[in-house]
C-alpha cells in the first residue's frame, strides 16, 4: 500500500515517516517502507513541497491512502485539500489541531486521529485494492555502471516478472525487464501495491507509465473533453498552463473542450487530468480536465 504523507510543514511529514518506517530513498521524493500484518507499506514524502508542486503531484499519483497533518490553516493547507479532492482520494486519516472546512470534500470521509501515534495505528491497519492489469508508475530512472538502465517506481496493478516486455509511456519505448528488486532484495516478480527497482533493456526515459504492450492508453497532443474549474480557484486562466497525469507534467493551452499540449500525454478515456497554474501564488491547482469517454 502506498501512503501519501501530506503537510505544508516538511518537518511534520518527515517525523511521521520516520515514526512508521525506514527510509529507502531520498531524491525528489522521500520513500520509506514498513511491514504490518504481513503486508508492505510504502510512505511517500513530497520533499520539495510546498516550494515545488511536482513532488506533491507525483506523490498523489502513487497514493492509495493519505495521511494529512495540519497544525494551522494556511494557503498551502488549502491547496493540499483541493489536490486530494480533485483526484478523489477518499481514504485517509487527518491529524489536525484546528477545525478544517471539509464540507462537501473527500476529507469528510477520512478517519480522525488525535496525534501522530494514533495516525500510525490507522495506517498500519489500512489496506489497498488493485486491478488485475499490470500498471506501474516510474518516478525516476538512472544509468548505473553495474546494472545499466534502472527504473524506480510503484506497481499499482497486476504483476511484472523478469523478462516481461512492456511499454514506457508516453514515449512508447519498449523495455525488457532484466532484474527486479523490492526493498533492496532481488525477486523474480513484483506484485501490485509494491515499490520496485527494475533494471531493463531499452532507452532511458525519465518518468512515466509502465504498461503492457496491449493497453488502453491513448497518447495524444490534443485531448478532447471538458474542463471543470475548482470552486476554490478564483483567478482566470490566461495563456500557458500545465497539466498533470501519472508522472507526466506537460505545458499546454486550455479551452473549455480541448487541451493542446507541447508534448504527448498518455491517458485513459474518462481520466481526470489535473490543470495547473504553476505561477499562481494562492492556489496552483485550477481544476480537472476530464477526457472524453
Amino acid at each position: 500500500m502506498f501512503v501519501a504523507v501530506l503537510s505544508d510543514k516538511p518537518e511534520l511529514r518527515e517525523n511521521f515517516c520516520k515514526l512508521v518506517g525506514k527510509e529507502v530513498s531520498r531524491d525528489e521524493l522521500g520513500v520509506y517502507s514498513a511491514d504490518a500484518n504481513g503486508k508492505k507499506i510504502w510512505l511517500v514524502d513530497p520533499l520539495a513541497y510546498p516550494e515545488k508542486i511536482q513532488p506533491l503531484l507525483h506523490t498523489l499519483s502513487m497514493a492509495d491512502y493519505v495521511v494529512f497533518l495540519v497544525d494551522g490553516l494556511t494557503p498551502k493547507v488549502g491547496e493540499l485539500m483541493v489536490a486530494v479532492n480533485s483526484l478523489k482520494l477518499d481514504k485517509g486519516v487527518v491529524v489536525s489541531t484546528v477545525a478544517l472546512p471539509t464540507g462537501g470534500m473527500v476529507l469528510e470521509k477520512y478517519d480522525k486521529a488525535a496525534d501522530q501515534n494514533a495516525a500510525k495505528e490507522k495506517v498500519l491497519a489500512a489496506s489497498a485494492s488493485s486491478g488485475e492489469n499490470a500498471f506501474g508508475l516510474v518516478y525516476k530512472t538512472a544509468n548505473l555502471p553495474s546494472l545499466g538502465h534502472v527504473a524506480y517506481g510503484a506497481l499499482k496493478g497486476g504483476k511484472v516478472k523478469k523478462q516481461d516486455v512492456l511499454f514506457l509511456l508516453p514515449a512508447k519505448n519498449e523495455v525488457e525487464i532484466r532484474s527486479i528488486k523490492v526493498d533492496g532484495g532481488e525477486v523474480d516478480e513484483v506484485t501490485a501495491t509494491s515499490g520496485f527497482e527494475m533494471a531493463y533493456k531499452g532507452e532511458l526515459v525519465e518518468r512515466g507509465v509502465l504498461a503492457p504492450l496491449r493497453n488502453d492508453y491513448q497518447v495524444e497532443n490534443i485531448i478532447n473533453g471538458r474542463f471543470v474549474k475548482s470552486p476554490f480557484f478564483k483567478d482566470e486562466l490566461k495563456g500557458k498552463i500545465h497539466v498533470y497525469s501519472n508522472m507526466q507534467y506537460v505545458e499546454g493551452h486550455l479551452t473549455d473542450n480541448d487541451l493542446t499540449l507541447s508534448a504527448p500525454l498518455a491517458f485513459e478515456k474518462g481520466e481526470l487530468i489535473l490543470v495547473i497554474d504553476a505561477s499562481n501564488q494562492k492556489l496552483r491547482i485550477a481544476g480537472v480536465f476530464q477526457s472524453k469517454w
